[in-house]
């Protein structure tokens, strides 16, 4: 299962599973059971698969919708799972899709992508969402299929990960602006100062690596471990 939207992120799952013996032949269909297990062609037990979410997968869903992300599904699974799966998470039943293909997830990301879409996905066939989309991750470091083809992996369990590296990069971004503002404003002052003839040589050399200094403290400060929200 796949996830992701205009800056999007997915939502893993586990599974429980509930068996049931009988007898038949191994060609006898029964939508009600995900596997079949077989001897010889006769039906040994059938069992029924129940997906469960991860336990901080609604929590995690909600934050991100606090933070202004919208959240959505693409998954391969029958498309009334899904839309219990989104009842769960709190997700409206509108943006979990279910049936899709790897082809559809491919085309769904392409046709609602702006650059600002980040898809998460466990299985091999995410891979071609993972490839369109403009960031991507797995959960499943442990198969090292996606891991290659995707931007970052998760080393912890749940979705807590994505929520605090979508946090880090947004205070990251904005210690960026703020010395780039800082920068604009410097430069257009000793601009201004060097065409008044007012910028002696002295002036310069004090300012220069004044500016650097207190652009390296600001970043420090910013980014430090009492702050930066990447530090655990």
């Amino acid at each position: 299962t796949g996830t992701g939207t205009g800056t999007g992120t997915g939502t893993g799952t586990g599974t429980g599973t509930g068996t049931a013996t009988g007898t038949g032949t191994a060609t006898d269909t029964d939508t009600a059971t995900d596997l079949i297990y077989s001897v010889d062609h006769n039906i040994r037990a059938r069992f029924t698969t129940t997906d469960l979410p991860r336990p901080d997968a609604a929590r995690e869903v909600a934050r991100l919708g606090d933070l202004g992300y919208e959240v959505g599904v693409l998954s391969g699974d029958s498309p009334e799972r899904v839309a219990e799966m989104a009842d769960v998470l709190g997700l409206p039943r509108e943006v979990a899709l279910g049936g899709q293909s790897p082809e559809d997830k491919a085309a769904w990301l392409e046709a609602h992508d702006d650059g600002d879409t980040l898809f998460v996905g466990d299985g091999i066939n995410d891979a071609l969402a993972a490839d369109r989309a403009f960031c991507s991750g797995t959960p499943a470091v442990d198969r090292p299929f996606m891991p290659a083809r995707t931007d970052f992996y998760l080393v912890t369990p749940g979705l807590g990960p994505v929520t605090l590296a979508l946090r880090a990069a947004r205070e990251l971004s904005q210690v960026v602006r703020a010395n780039l503002t800082f920068a604009v404003i410097y430069n257009a002052g000793a601009v201004g100062l060097a065409w008044a003839g007012l910028m002696k040589p002295w002036v310069a050399a004090v300012l220069m690596p004044t500016s650097s200094l207190l652009i390296l403290a600001f970043t420090t400060w910013a980014l430090s471990s009492r702050r930066a929200l990447w530090k655990s």
